[in-house]
């Protein structure tokens, strides 16, 4: 299980990510930094299908990959993230 420590002795990169990632900001991040959050098991993604509007035909919709943090990381990151001093 993933505790306030394990977050702490992550590169700041993968730290960084992780936090946006944890707050629903899964966009525009680096391949190779996704990758090795996954790979630790800090993140979990999958495949999605957007499209504008119910009905529209296949070709408009527009498969995407998402990311999240499961529970129990999300928890070990607020935990550690509350230990930490304000940011201006």
């Amino acid at each position: 299980m993933t505790t306030a420590a394990d977050i702490a002795r992550l590169p700041e990169r993968q730290l960084d990510v992780l936090g946006h990632i944890a707050i629903g900001q899964d966009g525009g991040h680096r391949p190779r930094t996704l990758a090795a959050l996954e790979a630790k098991g800090l993140i979990v993604s999958e495949k999605v299908t957007l499209s504008p509007r119910p009905g529209v035909p296949a070709w408009m919709r527009v498969r995407v990959r998402r990311y999240y943090v499961p529970l129990p990381v999300h928890a070990a990151w607020c935990e550690w993230r509350s230990q930490q001093e304000e940011m201006p």
